[in-house]
């Protein structure tokens, strides 16, 4: 199985945070590749700009991915011009993840109930 973790499960995986569940846990353990998206380090960077008290810079995410074993994942033209099929009620980068696990194909690993629907898995890692 090949994940994409979205930036709150990203953050939980390398915090250790007891939100990360025993189920999503074995998931991350036994997936074939793990991927973290270039989308998430803008989302972090836009956070840590904005004074976001928990916020990582883009390069401490980057050394915490690589340092975990994750594979970053571009966004490519392809993921962009997904963006046109999917509906606008989502914030910038979970539509970008959504793209993303869309064209790849990838699962989507979120606790966010409303990104399902879309053309991807999507697994809850509080399980």
């Amino acid at each position: 199985m090949q994940l994409l973790l979205d930036t709150l499960t990203f953050l939980w995986l390398i915090r250790d945070d007891p939100r990360l569940g025993p189920q999503g846990r074995r998931l991350l353990q036994g997936a074939d590749l793990v991927l973290l998206s270039a989308a998430s380090l803008w989302q972090l960077a836009q956070q840590n700009a904005m004074g976001h008290p928990e916020a990582l810079t883009a390069s401490e995410a980057l050394h915490w991915a690589e340092a975990s074993g994750l594979q970053l994942l571009p966004i490519h033209t392809t993921h962009l011009l997904q963006l046109e099929q999917l509906p606008p009620q989502h914030p910038p980068a979970d539509r970008l993840l959504l793209a993303q696990a869309i064209t790849t194909p990838l699962t989507l690993v979120s606790p966010k109930h409303s990104l399902r629907g879309h053309g991807c898995w999507v697994v809850d890692p509080r399980l």
